[in-house]
């Protein structure tokens, strides 16, 4: 008994763990101006829609870097400085990941095999780690199955694709949306449809979000 606490207690105690996506040009690197005391790595360039942000941000364009700046963000009391870890964008880290692999696997299946482990070792842990929010950017992929058309997070391979997904919280697609009485608007869409991949395990967002990390944080840890 002396273990037992409120479930209540291990929500908060884990944060906002957000996956975003949208088309290029959304506006989703900007939007992490606005999350809680965020810290960027930025594993792709063309940060031109920063160029005006205070947002510290480490350049990681190959695996080692990367590894590096989780190695830092695992092991690091630094990053007690920080609340929120983004990542813009996880589809090009898992990229950086099947291009080493390429490398040193002459099986296409071994490669694909090697990038899905190497990224989803960072991504499961960024999951369980503690008061921390994460603003996790996905390129968007627009994909037909069964004569549906989706927009859904892209990353490469089979297994990503299915497991990145199932991890986080918030699935939120950040696009001009056609917002009910407001009109066509930059907004964060929260919940899914038979066309888009979205969804929210808070219960407390509604269908569209303004696209402010900060305000979500807030509304979600209600």
């Amino acid at each position: 008994m002396s273990d037992l606490r409120p479930a209540s207690d291990f929500a908060r105690n884990f944060g906002v763990k957000s996956l975003i996506y949208g088309p290029p040009g959304s506006g989703k690197t900007p939007v992490m101006n606005t999350a809680p005391r965020p810290v960027l790595l930025a594993c792709e360039p063309g940060l031109l829609s920063m160029r005006n942000s205070k947002v510290p941000t480490f350049e990681a364009y190959d695996g080692q870097k990367v590894d590096e700046f989780f190695a830092w963000v695992f092991g690091s009391n630094e990053i007690k400085n920080f609340d929120t870890i983004g990542v813009d964008s996880t589809s090009q880290m898992a990229e950086l990941y099947l291009q080493a692999a390429n490398k040193t696997n002459k099986h296409g299946l071994a490669a694909y095999g090697e990038m899905a482990r190497n990224t989803l070792k960072h991504l499961e842990m960024l999951y369980f780690m503690q008061q921390k929010h994460t603003y996790l950017i996905a390129k968007q992929e627009i994909k037909t199955e069964n004569n549906i058309t989706m927009k859904r997070p892209y990353f490469p391979g089979q297994q990503l694709p299915v497991e990145v997904p199932h991890k986080y919280d918030c699935i939120l697609q950040l696009d001009i949306q056609n917002v009910p009485g407001m009109g066509q608007l930059q907004a964060f869409r929260c919940r899914g449809s038979i066309d888009v991949v979205a969804r929210n395990r808070t219960g407390t967002l509604n269908e569209y979000e303004p696209p402010n990390f900060g305000l979500l944080v807030q509304k979600a840890m209600q």
